[in-house]
């Protein structure tokens, strides 16, 4: 029994420990750094093209700029001013890319050009831009085309496919022509066809024959117009856009989807007009169509219109005589637009209508009867 007290004592020396700590967890790893974005404009995009189109000017109409990028890194830029007697002017050299991989900037004599590059277009930036402002159209210039020089149609075959709407006029000053835009809901638009041209937007339209020298100078010859009586800004804007055509003007074309037409007035005016393709150039000759269109409306499914309804129609026949010829046509839901036509519910129309395509656009060419039906 003598181990008794000894026991005891160890066992009571143990149970005065302080007690030992846990063991901390763990530190949890620290996370990733986000991997950074290496999609830019260097390595995502088809970048390598040119690229042309109208960039502004402080004190003329507008810049005519074809930019064209290499993959090695070499450019060549040309620009001319749209003012009369403007030279041309080529420069070549390379350009290189900022830190981003977003921006590029074209060395040479003068301050850095800066553009930024997007998907299809480039963007210039003025000195000291660091976010692109895409919604910039006059600093925007799109990609051409790849092969939109290969087998180029000539200027006149340019005017003639397309439908040339006036969107700016300046003077000598670089100031713009207010009375050439009397009504903003309404603008001048210019046709080509042959050797004649057409311009309507004012009150008159007016017609006349043109030519285009081998200087790109175009003359229009023998105009007139109609002698209906409007209100004194659209009649002012008749004249003002019959003195500017009276004299020879100098055509610049700037190539694109929507190409530019600019001409030049030797005493400094100068007009720009934006071109939308004709739907014969789109689609080829259209069919004539007679359709006879009900007073009233149909509910219908795939409607064009924005109250979801449809026109009621059916095809007509006449000879040449204008008589009709055999029994109409069932009537129809046609769920297609017929532009230049505004139906007016309780109204029968017989509509001259041409129809391009298989049926991808169809074109008001007359209104051949107009009829008031009672309800």
């Amino acid at each position: 029994m003598r181990y008794l007290p000894v026991l005891f004592l160890a066992a009571t020396l143990l149970g005065c420990q302080p007690e030992q700590a846990a063991a901390p967890a763990p530190a949890a790893a620290p996370a990733p750094a986000p991997a950074p974005d290496m999609h830019t404009s260097r390595n995502a995009l088809d970048w390598a093209g040119t690229y042309e189109g109208v960039l502004a000017c402080a004190d003329c109409a507008g810049v005519h700029t074809r930019l064209t990028l290499a993959q090695d890194g070499s450019f060549e830029l040309f620009t001319r001013r749209l003012a009369s007697g403007a030279t041309p002017v080529m420069a070549q050299g390379r350009f290189e890319w900022e830190p981003g991989g977003n921006i590029i900037v074209l060395a040479g004599e003068g301050e850095p050009q800066r553009f930024a590059v997007g998907e299809g277009r480039l963007l210039r930036l003025d000195p000291g831009q660091t976010q692109p402002a895409w919604g910039r159209t006059d600093a925007v210039l799109p990609l051409a085309g790849a092969d939109w020089r290969t087998g180029e149609p000539g200027l006149g075959q340019v005017l003639e496919d397309h439908r040339w709407t006036l969107v700016n006029a300046v003077d000598a000053g670089n100031q713009r022509l207010e009375a050439l835009f009397p009504d903003p809901e309404r603008a001048f638009v210019f046709g080509f066809a042959g050797n004649r041209l057409h311009a309507q937007g004012g009150c008159n339209g007016l017609r006349g024959a043109f030519g285009i020298d081998e200087n790109g100078m175009l003359a229009v010859t023998g105009a007139m117009s109609t002698m209906m009586a409007c209100p004194p800004p659209l009649m002012a804007a008749d004249a003002a856009l019959g003195a500017l055509l009276a004299e020879p003007l100098a055509t610049v074309l700037v190539p694109g989807p929507q190409p530019t037409l600019a001409l030049l007035a030797g005493t400094g005016e100068a007009l720009l007009l934006s071109g939308e393709l004709t739907p014969t150039a789109r689609f080829g000759a259209p069919t004539r169509l007679f359709l006879e269109v009900a007073p009233q409306t149909v509910a219908c499914e795939g409607s064009a219109r924005a109250d979801g309804r449809c026109l009621q129609v059916r095809e007509l026949v006449f000879d040449e005589q204008g008589l009709p010829v055999g029994e109409p046509a069932e009537w129809q839901p046609f769920a297609a637009e017929i532009q230049g036509y505004a139906h007016e519910a309780g109204i029968r129309n017989v509509l001259r209508v041409d129809r391009f395509g298989d049926g991808a656009l169809y074109v008001l060419d007359l209104v051949v009867q107009s009829e008031v039906v009672p309800e």
